[in-house]
């Protein structure tokens, strides 16, 4: 794809926001999978679109193609928001019919956020959009490619950097490393108040800026191949050493050109939540990369969207090291509730 004619924005929302914007496709019909992030229907809720679901399939994570073929001619949608999840290609087969999409007058918008750093082309996609927070201990950065016509040196100068998430993010990240330093637990009250500051303002969806220049320095420095490495060589540890008959892994072999955001799980017997507390004891912080988006649990029954709330997400990033591995790994094998 490469960094020409790429727009940054200061978020994976903003980047959204803009592209809609741009196309002219304001208030328009917009399908997004059930598995998806809150944020992502707020983005298109900003941009007045009305937006339906479509379901995925809970052994891989693809789309249930069928359902979202009706959906489409039901729909009639002008935008079908993808997203391959977690670094590995959840859309093979569905990237295969984009053109008998488009052909029906749909944008086809691919969101790269969790697979950044995977061998996959997303270029037949109508616009790629992008949030870089996922990768790199940034305080923003997302972008958008695609856009035909699109005059970036107007956006930068129409839109400034914000400066307030970037000094929240340096105090926080400070205070966090001190923390993590000394195990002085008052000082969590001192960052996390920051960090949720930042969250509050990324959650505004009128407050739209540019890239800043703090992050932008740290993307084009960074070194991805160390990344790269670090990630698979993370998920390689756990993938050969988690052993608890409570723990099922979504993805269960690493493809070549595969970069992981996390190693996915399903936790079996409602036992996510006491895991993920079990895990925060030992000083292990695994997100749930999702919570169900409330239309999708409106729209959906219990049935078809349950595996979404036996979901945890284990680290691998270039964070952790074998040692951060291996009590992972010790401290799932252990579980018991």
């Amino acid at each position: 794809m490469g960094w020409d004619h790429v727009v940054f924005t200061h978020s994976g929302r903003s980047a959204i926001i803009t592209a809609v914007r741009h196309l002219g496709l304001e208030g328009c019909e917009v399908l997004v999978p059930t598995f998806s992030c809150q944020s992502i229907t707020a983005s298109f809720l900003a941009c007045n679109c009305k937006v339906n679901y479509y379901p995925i399939n809970r052994d891989d994570l693809t789309v249930k193609e069928p359902e979202l073929f009706r959906l489409i001619d039901k729909c009639r949608p002008k935008i079908l928001y993808t997203c391959p999840l977690f670094g590995f290609d959840t859309l093979s087969s569905l990237r295969n019919r984009y053109d008998e999409i488009q052909a029906q007058g749909v944008k086809v918008m691919e969101d790269v956020t969790h697979s950044l750093l995977s061998d996959i082309d997303s270029r037949g996609a109508d616009v790629v959009v992008c949030s870089l927070r996922k990768w790199l201990e940034i305080p923003d950065g997302g972008f958008i490619w695609g856009l035909k016509d699109f005059d970036i040196d107007q956006f930068y100068q129409s839109y400034p950097e914000d400066i307030d998430i970037v000094k929240n993010f340096v105090e926080a990240s400070m205070l966090k490393l001190e923390y993590l330093t000394t195990g002085n637990d008052g000082l969590k009250q001192v960052f996390l108040p920051l960090f949720y500051k930042n969250n509050e303002l990324f959650n505004d969806t009128s407050h739209n800026c540019r890239m800043s220049s703090f992050s932008h320095n740290i993307l084009v420095h960074a070194d991805f191949m160390q990344v790269r490495e670090k990630r698979r060589n993370n998920y390689h540890y756990l993938l050969t050493h988690l052993d608890n008959p409570s723990v099922e892994i979504i993805f269960g072999s690493l493809p070549i050109g595969a970069v992981p955001l996390y190693l996915q799980i399903y936790v079996h017997n409602g036992q996510r939540d006491a895991l993920q507390q079990a895990l925060i004891k030992e000083r292990l912080y695994c997100p749930i990369i999702w919570h169900t988006p409330q239309p999708v649990v409106a729209q959906f029954t219990k049935e078809t969207i349950r595996f979404h709330d036996d979901m945890l997400s284990l680290v691998v990033d270039q964070r952790y090291d074998y040692e951060d591995m291996e009590r992972l790994a010790q401290s799932i094998n252990g579980f018991i509730n």
